[in-house]
């Protein structure tokens, strides 16, 4: 090759080499900005950061691309339904206003009495999989948003099937929330010789609980070689059961900005962190509730919501009954012995029905009424905590059980890294026959220093129920 031709290539290729470079720049500029537009209440639908990577359709095979209601076909704005099945941080904890500053209160602004907050405080996707028709009985909506990431295996799939049969057209949004507890560094390990986590770390060096809005905090990761990295090896089953879960039902996915990035600059998740999550390092804050509302307002407006959306009846109707936000058990389907009391738990807003005679003669029982013409399968949801053991291991039976008993176990399926919990757990206990009644009896196995305290209880269809 002639040495002009080289000269030639060589000036080529640094061209585009500064070609790549400044679009690079352009990028990371325009990531930086999209958060700032998303905090400020913007639209992002023309930014091409959040729609390839904020948000993806997944189609089941063979299916390509969205489908796109015409404009002259779509519900207004002020018609749409919207809805959130979650964890606390759908429901808004750390939030002044809860009935505004929620994502799926600023998803319906200025509409709020459109969005419905289904979002549950110390529980997973298991009690509303069961209990869909209980808990939104004949109500149409149009978007409906799960988020559920930490206890995704523990009904998510199911609950999105189930609003997916009921709710043919409506849009399905599936939100990862990132928290810090899922950024580990390898090189430093807890007392259980598992990567220690960021929450525990900032702990080890004494800052509190806003260790994530603490400029001294922010300083230590950059002054000190410790690696940190998103946890991507304990989360991969989440992760794959989410992908497989929006392929099963056409929704999308989306992901909050603090996976997978830089730790520092504008772009990195120690900024994201502070912008993103409230005092407690944990939950989202206001801000976090706005940027997650804009992600799937980007896609409501960019799909549409059709005038006259079909609707599905349910297969079978399940019986559900929680009264952990008000303390009100007033159906005549479930009664229960004087040994349980409903009480405020200490220091929550949460109610439980309490067992506070473990004496093996005590009333010391629920009854139940199957309402239904179909067996059914029976669920109690009670609380746990960890890593401390606070609550009894209880043992439960009844007279369909054939003598077969069940354990109750103190402890959560998901021990959130070390991170100190007081969560809600759904048990099978059994079967209960068609218009019968079925007397359940608890007994704590040994002392414990809190009582034994029930939040729920879900009468399912029998193969509707895959959580036993």
């Amino acid at each position: 090759m002639h040495i002009f031709q080289y000269i030639i290539l060589a000036l080529f290729a640094c061209i585009l080499y500064s070609d790549v470079s400044i679009r690079q720049k352009q990028r990371d500029v325009q990531e930086s900005s999209s958060l700032s537009a998303a905090l400020r209440g913007g639209n992002l639908a023309q930014d091409e950061y959040n729609i390839t990577l904020m948000h993806e359709l997944h189609l089941p095979f063979g299916e390509k691309g969205e489908k796109i209601i015409p404009k002259r076909k779509r519900k207004t704005k002020r018609d749409i339904k919207y809805t959130a099945f979650g964890s606390s941080h759908t429901w808004g904890a750390a939030l002044k206003n809860r009935d505004e500053e929620t994502y799926i209160k600023q998803l319906a602004k200025p509409y709020f009495e459109n969005g419905v907050n289904n979002g549950i405080r110390s529980a997973g996707p298991s009690y509303p999989a069961n209990c869909l028709y209980s808990i939104i009985g004949e109500e149409i909506f149009d978007v409906i948003v799960l988020e559920f990431y930490m206890h995704a295996e523990e009904g998510l799939k199911q609950l999105a099937i189930r609003i997916r049969e009921r709710f043919t057209d409506a849009i399905i949004v599936i939100v990862h929330h990132w928290m810090p507890l899922q950024i580990v560094n390898d090189g430093i390990l807890d007392d259980r010789s598992w990567p220690m986590h960021l929450m525990q770390y900032a702990e080890k060096n004494g800052f509190g609980r806003d260790y994530m809005h603490n400029p001294e905090f922010h300083e230590l990761l950059k002054t000190t070689p410790d690696q940190w990295d998103f946890n991507h090896d304990m989360y991969k089953n989440i992760e794959n059961l989410i992908r497989e879960t929006a392929e099963a039902i056409n929704g999308y996915t989306f992901k909050t900005p603090l996976m997978d990035r830089q730790r520092d600059g504008q772009g990195g998740w120690v900024h994201f962190g502070d912008q993103l999550l409230s005092t407690d390092s944990f939950h989202p804050s206001p801000q976090g509730h706005i940027f997650i509302a804009n992600q799937i307002r980007d896609i409501v407006e960019r799909v549409g919501i059709p005038k006259n959306p079909r609707v599905q009846p349910f297969a079978q109707k399940d019986q559900c009954y929680n009264w952990r936000m008000d303390g009100i058990l007033d159906s005549p389907n479930v009664s229960f012995g004087d040994s349980f009391k409903m009480v405020n738990m200490p220091n929550t807003e949460k109610y439980a029905l309490e067992l506070q005679n473990n004496d093996e003669n005590g009333n010391n029982w629920i009854n139940l009424f199957n309402e239904g013409d179909d067996f059914m399968d029976v669920y109690i949801g009670h609380m746990t905590t960890s890593p401390e053991q606070k609550y009894p291991m209880v043992e439960a039976f009844h007279e369909q059980s054939d003598n077969e008993k069940f354990e109750l176990s103190p402890t959560p399926t998901d021990l959130f890294g070390g991170k100190d919990i007081h969560v809600e757990r759904m048990t099978y206990l059994g079967i209960i026959t068609p218009k019968s009644s079925l007397k359940i009896y608890f007994k704590p196995m040994g002392e414990s220093e809190w009582p034994f305290r029930i939040m729920s209880i879900m009468i399912n269809p029998r193969f509707e129920s895959e959580n036993k």
